[in-house]
């Protein structure tokens, strides 16, 4: 029997592995009993089908779940039997009389009310949880399968989640047809033994762009991750397009990477392969070949209703270089669907954003408008909240002292009981959880004197055969400098920073820097450096080790990593909590200047502003490139353009160049 379904899984989807394969078919064996329907055959293998050959539908795997629950069956009818119902011989005598007392209350069964069945409590969460454990051991023997052929393998690598994820049953399925609502009700994740969400509810209206929030670490990218990875489950009438903050590179080219994730046009494409391949065999019958020819016209009347043919021009229009950010704003606004997006751009969010969700105390409250809104409406809930609270509490105080003093009295015996059934029908009202403000703070330095930094008729070119990246430029820098340095990606900007740390040496010119001058510099891919098997003390305690317990806990508690974060192996931090590493090891470098190359890429927005407080502070100059402008708002006093292999100093500043941006922008648009 198992030969027979691996034989068809193997002629009609040849491309499904060989260990998924054995593995469904085995699994199909095992539970013979269970398989009396297509629902039950599509829920025990479905999934695992679905996901080891590509470009297939829904109606595609039922249609082969109808031919395996046949070939199980041997063709036969399969009449399912409920072993509750069917008759069988009693184990033991049974006294009827004493039975039919249990059904006194019940005339008829017919009268029975959902009041009168009893209640089954089950935990429904950890029913789901259950439910992902069983499907997780499933594909991980479906991997060992993988791990011990030599054959390769065309499985596809899941990623690797620690975090668990939980939701409430859906009440409103099936009375909404139609609708793009999302309502997710009693959501619980968990990472690890972490709780990062509880019973929490999450409702996206369609058309709404909802700006998500909350500090590092507590819990924004994992909730993403659930719903992208249908661990959070949404209605199966809405698709979901999902956009990481990092993606690994391999070789696959950028144009290509864009296209594939057209899913309907890669399902069309693939269709119209797979029907093209059927039309080349010659053993199909007239009335086969007749049904090929009648699909495969249909598929090109989809493929050109979606302008599959130009497809690839609209692609490589996007832009992809620095402007984007700009773009994107304009873009996003006229986006038609629903958006979920993480981000800590304060600009960015006030523009794109009509709701925030603020995820916080393992809870989700939404608010209405974009980031500034909500903080205004924020703070003003969180303030009368807390006056709700002290108010109850001096009323408490005060009706307690009442009883305790008259508890006694036989004359009050009457107001006293009366003031202690107040105490028990008022709400518990629980005092307001404010989050704890954001500080930097970076080491003291030495002062140094004038110019520091300087580049005179410099050019750089990384090889004699390679373009030049800059001509004869002339800058330099103050010791209390603070330089933005703004461009187009792929303009030059990190090797001018690179130029300027002396780790790269003029081709022409000459770099002049101050002979006490330590530049400690904060790389753009700054995660990259750290190991993420250590945890971040002893990472600290590596890289400085002749200080004390006390001064490495310092030094992670002046960028807020403080408490059991600083035992936690570093792969389990946050990329805002890593950041923060990285800035606490350059601090100890006791540096006088400062080269930041995107700082704020994983920085929440209460973080941006510490940062941006730190760095006015710090007594040093300071050179970063930056695409966020409330950081540049807060620190910076000069402005770097790098263009058309030159640097040049704009007068006008940050507003003088996003009004050339967005001139540029139209002109393109």
């Amino acid at each position: 029997m198992a030969i027979t379904v691996s034989n068809y899984l193997g002629e009609k989807l040849p491309t499904m592995p060989e260990e998924v394969r054995n593995y469904v078919a085995d699994l199909l064996r095992e539970n013979l009993e269970e398989m009396t329907s297509v629902d039950e055959v599509f829920d025990a293998v479905g999934d695992h089908i679905q996901s080891s050959v590509d470009g297939l539908s829904n109606d595609d795997v039922q249609d082969i779940c109808l031919r395996l629950m046949n070939i199980l069956h041997d063709g036969k009818k399969v009449v399912s039997v409920n072993r509750e119902t069917a008759a069988r011989k009693l184990d033991q005598t049974v006294d009827m009389s004493v039975q039919s007392d249990s059904y006194k209350k019940l005339d008829s069964i017919w009268k029975v009310s959902a009041k009168d069945v009893p209640t089954m409590n089950v935990d429904k969460n950890k029913l789901n949880r259950a439910e992902a454990r069983s499907k997780d051991k499933a594909l991980k023997r479906a991997e060992e399968t993988t791990q011990g052929n030599s054959k390769p393998s065309v499985v596809k690598k899941r990623p690797q989640i620690l975090a668990t994820a939980s939701q409430a049953p859906n009440r409103r399925e099936g009375k909404e047809i139609g609708s793009l609502d999302i309502k997710i009700e009693g959501i619980d994740i968990s990472f690890g033994t972490k709780q990062l969400v509880s019973g929490a509810d999450l409702n996206l209206v369609f058309g709404h762009r909802y700006g998500l929030v909350g500090r590092n670490g507590i819990g924004k990218t994992t909730l993403l991750k659930m719903l992208s990875t249908g661990q959070l489950v949404i209605p199966s009438n809405i698709t979901m397009l999902s956009v990481e903050q990092e993606v690994e590179g391999d070789d696959t080219l950028v144009i290509d990477s864009v296209l594939a994730c057209d899913t309907k046009r890669a399902g069309l494409l693939d269709e119209e392969k797979r029907l093209q391949a059927t039309m080349n065999d010659g053993s199909l019958s007239d009335e086969e070949r007749s049904s090929v020819t009648t699909r495969l016209n249909e598929v090109y009347m989809e493929m050109e209703a979606a302008q599959v043919d130009k497809a690839p021009a609209r692609a490589a229009h996007i832009l992809l270089d620095m402007r984007a950010v700009y773009w994107l704003e304009s873009y996003l606004q006229e986006w038609p669907s629903t958006i979920l997006t993480v981000s800590h751009d304060r600009k960015f969010l006030n523009t794109i954003c009509t709701d925030i969700v603020h995820l916080h105390s393992r809870r989700l409250d939404a608010y209405k408008g974009n980031y500034e809104n909500y903080e205004k409406a924020m703070c003003e809930k969180l303030t009368l909240q807390q006056r709700e609270f002290e108010a109850q509490q001096q009323l408490r105080q005060h009706v307690q002292e009442f009883i305790d003093k008259f508890r006694y009295n036989a004359k009050r015996a009457s107001m006293v009981q009366s003031r202690i059934k107040m105490l028990e029908r008022m709400p518990v009202l629980q005092s307001v959880e404010f989050e704890s403000d954001v500080v930097f703070h970076f080491r003291e330095c030495e002062k140094l004197a004038n110019s520091v930094l300087q580049l005179d008729e410099a050019s750089f070119r990384y090889s004699k055969d390679s373009p030049l990246i800059f001509q004869n430029i002339c800058c330099g820098s103050q010791s209390d400098s603070r330089i933005c340095i703004v461009g187009e990606n792929g303009s030059g900007k990190t090797t001018l920073l690179k130029v300027l740390l002396g780790e790269l040496n003029p081709t022409t010119g000459v770099r002049n820097a101050h002979r006490r001058l330590n530049i400690g510099y904060f790389t753009q891919h700054h995660v990259d450096q750290l190991d993420m098997e250590m945890s971040g003390l002893e990472l600290i305690a590596q890289k400085f080790p002749n200080l004390t317990q006390e001064e490495y806990r310092s030094s992670l508690a002046r960028f807020g990593l403080t408490g059991d974060i600083v035992f936690q192996s570093i792969v389990t931090l946050s990329g805002g909590q890593k950041s923060r590493l990285a800035f606490a090891c350059l601090s100890l470098q006791q540096p006088n200047y400062l080269i930041l190359d995107e700082p704020t890429n994983h920085l929440d927005v209460e973080t941006v502003d510490a940062l941006g407080k730190a760095l006015n502070h710090f007594k040093g100059g300071v050179i970063l490139v930056s695409h966020d402008e409330r950081l540049i708002e807060l620190v910076c006093k000069e402005l770097w353009v790098v263009k058309d292999k030159t640097v040049t100093t704009l007068e006008g500043g940050l507003e003088e160049y996003k009004k050339h941006v967005y001139r540029q922008l139209a002109i393109q648009m």
